[in-house]
């Protein structure tokens, strides 16, 4: 069994990965540190994709400096930083226009990691893309040996998604989406064992996710725990969507 501080850093090492493993296959991707604030670019013009993940103590200069690349190219982008941290740098991050999030953001681990349950029988999960899905992932990432994507059917409909990417001994699940008028049928949570699964065949004794607030409750019933939180930035004008 893993210690409380392992599973935190388990949570960081995935949260981390995710981002670096697809700046691996973004044709714009880059990176400009990462000893303590992990600062990222896709190149895709998605708040998400683009930002800075500060787990570890920084100094606000520091700081100031990785959000001043990720300005300078022009991305709409978040920052989420460790609570702990947060008190000593939220300034940095509001004063370079961003707002704060007033509800946290959950690191969340399943460990040790159970044996997954039958999904529903209108349910099956296969591996591929959702129609659409390609539009924002570069083929190469699905194809990375140390990706799985999902594809969650509905009476045979692809109706939603997930997606497991293993980092060092530890795998995350990402990307959980199911359409909205296919909700409440179980699809989430079958999409999310078929990464999870991932993670076990990949020989990870700990899963991670971040939640969501639509999320949370499901994650909680499925096992996982909130380890660590994070404080999430957005909006602001450098995440203005283009007309």
């Amino acid at each position: 069994m893993k210690s409380e501080p392992q599973l935190v850093a388990a949570a960081h090492l995935s949260y981390i990965g995710s981002f670096r493993k697809l700046v691996e296959h973004s044709p714009a991707g880059a990176t400009y540190v990462d000893d303590r604030a992990f600062t990222f670019a896709t190149g895709l013009m998605i708040p998400t994709f683009n930002g800075c993940i500060v787990t570890l103590p920084i100094a606000a200069s520091e700081l100031t400096e990785s959000l001043e690349w990720l300005s300078s190219r022009e991305l709409p982008y978040e920052v989420s930083i460790a609570e702990p941290l947060a008190p000593e740098l939220a300034d940095v991050v509001v004063g370079s226009g961003l707002s704060i999030n007033r509800v946290p953001y959950p690191g969340m681990v399943l460990h040790p990691v159970p044996a997954s349950p039958a999904p529903p029988p209108d349910v099956t999960v296969v591996p591929g893309l959702v129609p659409g899905l390609a539009d924002y992932l570069p083929a190469s990432f699905a194809a990375d040996p140390d990706v799985r994507v999902f594809n969650a059917r509905l009476d045979g409909r692809p109706v939603g998604i997930s997606i497991a990417i293993r980092t060092g001994d530890v795998a995350g699940v990402y990307a959980v989406g199911t359409r909205p008028e296919s909700r409440g049928r179980g699809v989430g949570t079958a999409a999310t064992w078929a990464a999870v699964d991932a993670g076990s065949e990949w020989g990870a004794d700990t899963i991670v996710l971040q939640a969501s607030e639509m999320g949370l409750s499901l994650y909680q019933r499925m096992g996982f725990r909130t380890v660590v939180r994070y404080v999430k930035f957005s909006g602001g004008p450098s995440q203005a969507s283009p007309a």
